[in-house]
């Protein structure tokens, strides 16, 4: 059967969607995946389309055919979604529409109101039920993981099916199965047959040639830093810790816990990128996006930097966590080619890390594995350390012990800081729907971007930090508390804020300039 798969996410790369494609490849289904980088990126307005008129006419060309077709998302991508099978529900009203992903997972009801069939969970095997169920004519009311509309406006819902024994190596490597030689259906006179992948360029839908996704690639957050083309990948599933402002939590608890962090073995992730050296050699480095990579064992640790070194030598990126940082892993890690990594700190006041459930998780135990990573500052690209700003339970003081806990972290640095947003169903988003601190769930979250900070003093200081290269001392100076106390006061918030507001704008502008060189 043919079957679409629609990701509106910024980037290209939706690493679960191109394994669930390429695992329905494997059992005989043809797949097109459908690229939809939201146009206005982290620039949401409430209740405006996201998607142009002739962008969802194109989109319907390519979904002409298909039996199937899927769309995966988050919150914030919410609106993408609502957009896309509105479009797709007038135009092509027999062909059913399931939703899968994060935000499905969580509110399957809410995502009922628009989609067919809703993937709760992981959507390997349960797509592929889907799709068999389809091809044969069969119903699709009983397959484990699905929720799905009954004729008489119930919903059937299925419970969540054990988590595959066989590991993640019974999935195969992401589908990246390249468009060659086909023209722009639109603007050429092409028909569409399931020839390839698309995607969302210069504001029409191309054939996903491999020369656009080099494009895309070098587009990319890590690529533009380290200016080296970088190839995304995932090699586990999962994290150990339990954080409240965090999906990961919430997803766990739906398999009760058990389980839910897995790992691929290194031969299975080994030989995905030797297929990526032979079929993507403008790729320079890997970029492993998992949430806690260093949360595998010294051994995998061990086993992986020794395979790697010898088979793929190409330097590579990692996220990392205070409390699975050690001396060992960094080691070999860096010897192996780790050149840039990325570390959560969230927050230096103890009463927010405890609203965070990260107590376990000290400024000694953070500034100790920064002191690690500093070690190898000869060796690396500046590390990043992430802070969530704008939390509702936050005071003046706490978001000055942050600042504090910055001037004293060692050089070269850069910071990451991200606006909380209070993903449904989390801990910290119960916590602030029963405290009222929620009045509106899709003004307040669902039409929110991580980048969308507040424009106050403080916040400018986080923003003036963000290079690494604000001084240290001048920072402290600047959270003292008589110098906050003026600069912080009500009569300076207009200036600051429209201060504020022109150091995003001219750096937007230059970011804009620099990509278009």
């Amino acid at each position: 059967m043919n079957i679409t798969l629609i990701s509106p996410y910024p980037d290209i790369t939706t690493f679960g969607l191109r394994t669930i494609s390429a695992y329905l490849k494997s059992h005989g289904h043809q797949t097109q995946m459908l690229m939809l980088p939201d146009p206005y990126g982290d620039d949401i307005v409430f209740g405006k389309d996201r998607y142009e008129p002739h962008t969802m006419d194109e989109m319907v060309e390519i979904c002409r055919g298909s039996g199937l077709i899927g769309i995966t998302l988050m919150t914030n991508f919410y609106d993408c979604a609502v957009q896309i099978t509105k479009k797709l529900k007038s135009s092509l009203p027999n062909v059913p529409v399931i939703w899968g992903g994060i935000h499905p997972t969580i509110r399957p009801e809410e995502c009922l109101e628009f989609a067919d069939m809703v993937c709760v969970g992981d959507g390997e095997e349960a797509m592929l039920d889907v799709a068999n169920n389809i091809a044969a004519g069969r119903d699709c009311s009983t397959v484990g993981n699905i929720w799905s509309k009954k004729s008489n406006d119930d919903i059937a819902k299925n419970p969540v099916r054990p988590l595959s024994a066989g590991g993640l190596d019974i999935y195969p490597m992401p589908d990246y199965s390249f468009t060659q030689g086909v023209a722009n259906p639109f603007t050429r006179g092409v028909a569409n047959s399931f020839a390839g992948h698309y995607a969302l360029y210069n504001g029409h839908i191309e054939p996903l040639t491999n020369e656009l996704t080099k494009k895309f690639l070098e587009a990319g957050t890590v690529s533009a830093y380290l200016g080296k083309i970088g190839y995304q990948t995932m090699t586990g599933r999962g994290c150990p810790h339990k954080c409240t402002y965090c999906i990961n939590d919430t997803i766990k608890n739906l398999y009760s816990g058990k389980g839910y962090l897995r790992w691929r073995t290194t031969a299975h992730v080994i030989n995905e990128l030797l297929w990526v050296k032979e079929h993507m050699p403008y790729v320079g480095f890997i970029w492993i996006s998992d949430d806690a990579f260093f949360a595998r064992g010294l051994k995998s640790i061990e086993e992986f930097c020794m395979e790697y070194k010898e088979k793929i030598n190409l330097p590579f990126t990692c996220l990392a966590s205070p409390l699975t940082l050690t001396e060992e892993k960094m080691e070999l890690l860096v010897d192996a080619g780790l050149v840039y990594l990325q570390m959560g700190v969230e927050s230096a006041s103890a009463r927010i890390q405890d609203i965070f459930n990260r107590k376990t998780m000290s400024n000694d135990i953070m500034m100790k594995a920064i002191r690690i990573i500093n070690k190898y500052k000869d060796k690396m690209y500046p590390p990043s350390y992430d802070f969530i700003l704008d939390v509702p339970y936050e005071t003046e003081e706490d978001k000055i012990e942050s600042l504090r806990f910055i001037s004293g972290i060692p050089k070269p640095f850069r910071l990451q800081p991200f606006s909380l947003v209070l993903y449904p169903e989390t801990k910290l988003y119960n916590m602030a729907k029963g405290d009222g601190l929620i009045a509106d769930d899709k003004r307040d979250i669902y039409a929110k971007s991580y980048t969308m900070r507040e424009p106050n003093y403080l916040n400018l200081l986080m923003t003036l930090s963000k290079g690494g290269k604000f001084p240290s001392a001048l920072l402290k100076l600047l959270v003292a508390p008589g110098v906050v106390s003026v600069l912080n006061a009500r009569a300076l918030k207009p200036l600051v804020k429209r201060f504020y507001i022109g150091l995003q704008k001219a750096y937007r502008l230059a970011k804009s300039i620099g990509g278009r060189k």
